[in-house]
């Protein structure tokens, strides 16, 4: 494959890459290619935070040994960081300005020269502050500079014989909550544990966005197949401290909050 020959090319010419790895189809392919291509001289980082899911991090350690990259975890505290708990629009970047600041301080410490992510070529269309934080701080994005794009990088994963190859998009939990929505741990797992329940159910690609007065809105892949769960969707949603609980009928996009900074 073309483009993956491009990735290992490129990887090749680094000494010792440190990976920041979430254990997303993104970030395992390159943890993959970075671990085949340098062996030891390769490492992944994943955060341990509030606002990632607590199944997010038992995959990226069960990926991280599949791969066989050396795998360090890093608690981080997020919600501390000046500012962010209030979640303006910039959220992303004071987190990753944190995030950054922590893992290379880590890569220098460790002989890493290098630190790299997995954003890729389709991701420069979106609202993505991170990403600049990401530049400012010199952190290697080499799907993006390759331009290759989500297609590309679900392809690699299947030719590698990743199980990521399939795996639905994960991100923050922060992304559930519309900017100027104050973020507070509680809430947080309330939405994470309210995503397991239609997980449970069968829905692959979830979202529950929280909104004011205690509202989940539902997104699915497929809005007419929860319509027949409603009974215990709406069950289960109030017993978590719900007091409306909605569906969205256009069904999962990704971003979709970003809508309201146009």
């Amino acid at each position: 494959m073309e483009s993956l020959d491009r990735l290992r090319e490129a990887i090749s010419r680094k000494k010792r890459l440190l990976v920041l790895f979430s254990g997303g189809l993104d970030s395992t392919v390159l943890a993959w290619a970075a671990h085949d291509c340098l062996g030891e001289d390769a490492a992944a980082l994943t955060f341990d935070s509030t606002i990632i899911p607590a199944g997010d991090l038992g995959e990226a350690v069960r990926l991280a040994a599949l791969i066989g990259i050396r795998h360090v975890v890093m608690e981080t505290k997020e919600l501390s960081v000046p500012g962010f708990a209030s979640n303006p629009p910039q959220r992303c970047y004071l987190c990753r300005k944190a995030r950054d600041a922590a893992g290379i301080a880590w890569a220098r410490h460790n002989g890493f020269e290098v630190v790299a992510d997995g954003l890729n070529a389709s991701d420069l269309s979106d609202y993505r502050p991170g990403m600049l934080a990401a530049r400012e701080d010199g952190v290697w994005q080499p799907f993006a500079e390759l331009g290759i794009v989500k297609d590309e990088i679900r392809a690699m994963a299947r030719e590698m014989g990743l199980p990521a190859w399939d795996r639905p998009s994960t991100v923050c939990l922060c992304s559930r909550f519309p900017y100027g929505s104050p973020l507070e741990e509680g809430l947080l797992r309330r939405v994470e544990a309210a995503e397991e329940v239609l997980r449970r159910l069968g829905f692959r690609q979830v979202r529950v966005r929280h909104f004011p007065h205690d509202t989940a809105v539902i997104e699915v892949e497929d809005p007419a197949a929860a319509l027949g769960y409603k009974g215990e969707i709406t069950r289960e949603l109030r017993s978590l401290g719900y007091a409306f609980v909605t569906l969205d009928l256009e069904g999962y996009a990704s971003g979709k909050l970003n809508r309201t900074l146009d």
